[in-house]
C-alpha cells in the first residue's frame, strides 16, 4: 500500500516538474471541453478521501459534471483531462490510481480552503 501511495507521489512529483516554474505566472488554465468521461466512470471517484495534510477532500458529481471540495469550503468544478485525471480551473491537478481508491492532488494550494501552502504543494490520500 505505502509503495503504491510512494509510485502515484513521484509518477505526479515528475510530471509536475517541467510545468512547475510555468505555473508560477499562470492564474488560470482554461480547459477546453472535448474528452468525454462515462458518468459510471465519474461514479468511481465520488468519495471522500482523507489527505496526507488532515485535511477532508470530497468528490461529488452532478449529471455529467464532477466536482471537488475541501472539508466545507464550496465546491469547484474539475475537468477530465484523462480517465483517471482531473484539473480545476484554477490549476489544481487530481489523479486517481486505476481503482479509485487513491488520489494524489498537485498544485494543492490552489483549490479553496486548501490549508496555506507553497506553491506545488502535492497531497496524497487513500479511502
Amino acid at each position: 500500500m505505502k509503495t503504491a501511495l510512494i509510485a502515484l507521489a513521484a509518477a505526479l512529483s515528475f510530471s509536475a516538474l517541467p510545468a512547475a516554474h510555468a505555473q508560477e505566472t499562470m492564474q488560470q488554465i482554461k480547459v477546453s471541453g472535448g474528452l468525454y468521461v462515462a458518468p459510471s466512470q465519474l461514479a468511481e471517484y465520488a468519495n471522500a478521501y482523507r489527505l496526507s495534510n488532515g485535511q477532508l477532500l470530497r468528490f461529488t458529481q452532478s449529471g455529467n459534471h464532477f466536482y471537488t471540495q475541501v472539508d466545507n469550503s464550496r465546491r469547484v468544478r474539475i475537468m477530465p483531462v484523462a480517465n483517471n485525471e482531473f484539473v480545476s480551473e484554477q490549476g489544481a491537478r487530481i489523479v486517481f490510481s486505476q481503482y479509485g481508491d487513491e488520489v494524489g492532488v498537485s498544485n494543492f494550494e490552489k483549490l479553496p480552503m486548501a490549508q496555506i501552502l507553497p506553491a506545488n504543494t502535492m497531497v496524497v490520500a487513500r479511502r
